[in-house]
């Protein structure tokens, strides 16, 4: 009797032979050699890129050496640039945050997202063919994959009871889109400064609180400039991997396979992972420096009830009305 194979059971089934034949050494299909020049911005100790290693050792291996990669950390230049550098073939793969996209920018709004199962969900669901589209469309890239880079917080130099209380407060944060929306819902000023000024904007009262990635506040010692944080996310961080079309075209079937659901795999267990278990050490160690009572647990609801509207309203507007629905049930 036949049995139907699904296709994450046949990638499995692929990925799984091609270990086999690689370790026992048995002769193999010849296939043209692919090398990856890949890079990004942060130096090789950020998690993403540390992930990166793995994933490309992995893929090595898998491939039986097919695919091969050239890791640039830190030293290309900014996000822009590396991206940049895929759209014009200086650069085969780059990992950022930064597109320059309403689309991918609209992602960070906080409570858009239930959680970062969700983002998942969506990503890799409803939206995969239009963002797909967008980064080949500008950069002539492929989106392999979305890195779940670890949650926004909200830290503030003034104790709140409610995310009302945040009305009219200078809050630093980057110029993004969703970013923005959430802090003038709430009725803040946001205030954008760049990022290796903030300390002291902080210090010297330019800024009443900021918007970052809860995996900095430790390491740049932001809790000496600010006493608050609130134990809720604010907008949920995710890089974008892109792989260039030039080399995405050259991989037969079976090494995109390895390629996707490699990363797939390897991004939940090498960098979710281990970003979501450094969120609550970095709450203990917040509390350990400002005392009890600097971490203010705010009600979701109350967010929910301010954020649904607008965010419904952004997303509708620049993906297509009906796409609001569509991630809700995903």
């Amino acid at each position: 009797m036949s049995r139907k194979i699904t296709r994450r059971q046949f990638a499995k089934g692929t990925i799984a032979s091609a270990a086999i034949i690689s370790a026992a050494g048995l002769s193999r299909p010849v296939q043209a050699k692919v090398k990856i020049r890949h890079g990004n911005a942060a130096n090789a100790k950020y998690e993403g890129n540390i992930f990166a290693t793995a994933f490309f050792e992995r893929v090595k291996e898998l491939s039986g050496g097919e695919i091969e990669a050239e890791t640039f950390y830190g030293v290309l230049g900014g996000e822009k640039t590396l991206v940049d550098g895929v759209a014009l073939g200086t650069l085969d793969s780059c990992c950022v945050a930064y597109t320059g996209t309403r689309n991918f920018d609209l992602f960070y709004a906080p409570f858009l997202f239930r959680d970062y199962d969700h983002v998942s969900r969506v990503v890799n669901g409803p939206l995969r063919p239009q963002l797909n589209k967008l980064l080949s469309d500008k950069y002539k890239g492929h989106l392999l994959g979305i890195g779940r880079a670890g949650a926004f917080g909200l830290y503030l130099n003034t104790k709140i009871d409610s995310f009302s209380g945040i009305r009219n407060m200078k809050i630093r944060c980057g110029q993004i889109e969703g970013v923005l929306a959430g802090l003038r819902a709430f009725g803040a000023n946001p205030t954008p400064i760049p990022f290796n000024e903030v300390y002291s904007a902080l210090q010297q009262g330019v800024a009443e609180g900021q918007v970052t990635l809860s995996s900095l506040v430790i390491t740049q010692k932001f809790y000496e400039v600010t006493k608050y944080a609130i134990l809720q996310d604010w907008g949920l961080g995710l890089d974008k991997w892109i792989v260039s079309n030039r080399i995405w075209n050259q991989l037969t079937s079976s090494q995109k396979e390895i390629m996707t659901e490699t990363f797939k795999e390897m991004e939940q267990t090498h960098w979710y992972t281990p970003i979501k278990n450094a969120a609550a050490s970095n709450h203990r160690k917040w509390e350990e420096f400002n005392g009890a009572g600097t971490l203010l647990d705010l009600s979701v609801d109350e967010a929910g009830s301010v954020m649904n509207p607008v965010n419904q309203g952004l997303v509708d507007e620049v993906f297509g009305a009906g796409t609001w629905k569509k991630m809700q049930d995903a």
